[in-house]
């Protein structure tokens, strides 16, 4: 099975580890392209574009002028441990054994609007660029327009007949795989709490479950969708009753 998940705004690239043979991202010259695009914008334009502090723009301008598509190590980390967000507080990749690591390098992939999509391996420099901003260039209008049929089409060559596809993305991020012709089975996941005897959803907690869901099917190497319906962590259960052929709903 292949694993997807999107990528995360906080990030640090002052990790390094030996359980990862360093590699570049499939699709570093599209990455390059965009770059080229976005190290010409301002401050001003980023902070409209992305929603953010003026300080954040600053700092996101700056990021532009040294983005670099062969970064030193110094400069950069494996997408697996650069991205520090709650799905990856979840998954805490740090502490991962050698077989759990190995296990993601093969199935975990992660969607991003700047690289399109990244093995856990691939070696990647701090960037802000969400996938469902309205950013325009060149004939794109916006970046699923440039990415939709580049990653359905790099996702679908690297996976096996009758293989599924577990959506551990945001709905932000998911939509970037067309689904229609990337003709795999694909499992989208849902995760509630109980309160006060009903249940809702709390964004902060899904996220985090979405890392956790990611870590257990790397420590049990997870094959099958029983492997993963087995998901206990931090209290989830799966609920039989909610979910469906292509939905997994847990609750705890």
């Amino acid at each position: 099975m292949k694993i997807i998940t999107s990528p995360a705004k906080l990030m640090n690239v002052d990790y390094s580890t030996d359980l990862l043979r360093s590699t570049t991202p499939r699709f570093i010259e599209d990455a390059a392209l965009i770059q080229s695009h976005l190290k010409h914008k301002s401050p001003k334009y980023l902070s409209e574009l992305m929603e953010i502090s003026t300080k954040l723009a600053d700092e996101n301008w700056e990021r532009n002028q040294k983005w670099k598509a062969k970064p030193v190590t110094k400069e950069s980390a494996p997408a697996l441990f650069a991205f520090t967000g709650e799905v990856y507080r979840g998954l805490d990749a740090k502490t991962l054994d050698k077989n759990a690591v190995s296990y993601l390098q093969k199935n975990h992939r992660i969607l991003s609007g700047l690289y399109g999509l990244l093995k856990p391996s691939d070696r990647i420099m701090l960037y802000r660029l969400e996938m469902g901003r309205h950013f325009e260039f060149e004939q794109y209008k916006n970046l699923y327009e440039f990415w939709q049929e580049k990653v359905t089409e790099q996702l679908s060559s690297e996976m096996k007949k009758n293989e599924i596809l577990l959506n551990l993305a945001s709905n932000e991020y998911g939509k970037v795989v067309d689904r229609k012709k990337l003709n795999h089975k694909v499992i989208d996941f849902e995760f509630y709490e109980l309160r006060e005897g009903k249940l809702t959803t709390i964004v902060v907690y899904t996220k985090h479950a979405r890392g956790l869901m990611v870590r257990f099917c790397a420590q049990n190497n997870a094959k099958t969708l029983n492997d993963v319906k087995a998901f206990h962590y931090e209290g989830y259960r799966i609920d039989e009753g909610r979910s469906t052929d292509t939905k997994l709903v847990f609750t705890r």
